[in-house]
């Protein structure tokens, strides 16, 4: 079972449509350059609260930080059948979740 540490300053996801099609051939030394398109960002835990201020400001002037300890899995269920919903997602298409706390996830959007 994979676990995360989730704060306010690291609870934060990006999703990204992937491309449809990719370069071939090898990439050897330069790499070739194919375009993710970002179509949402957001805080995916609910429970982590949402600083505005620094995290040594956060300790002197509210106390502790609290973490939320979040499963991969359970997590990524959640994420795929929310985002799925949303009016961006594209039958077909397939979509690339990094959340800031190193979890990420990947899905394709049925036809």
């Amino acid at each position: 079972m994979i676990e995360y540490k989730v704060d306010g300053w690291n609870n934060f996801c990006r999703v990204f449509e992937m491309p449809k099609e990719y370069p071939s051939g090898y990439c050897h030394e330069d790499g070739k350059p194919v375009n993710f398109q970002m179509v949402d960002w957001f805080n995916p835990v609910e429970n982590a609260c949402n600083p505005a201020v620094s995290k040594e400001v956060w300790i002197e002037e509210v106390g502790p930080i609290e973490t939320v300890t979040i499963d991969h899995d359970e997590l990524g269920s959640k994420l795929i059948e929310f985002i799925s919903k949303k009016a961006y997602i594209r039958p077909g298409r397939a979509y690339l979740i990094l959340c800031d706390f190193e979890a990420s996830f990947t899905f394709t959007m049925p036809f």
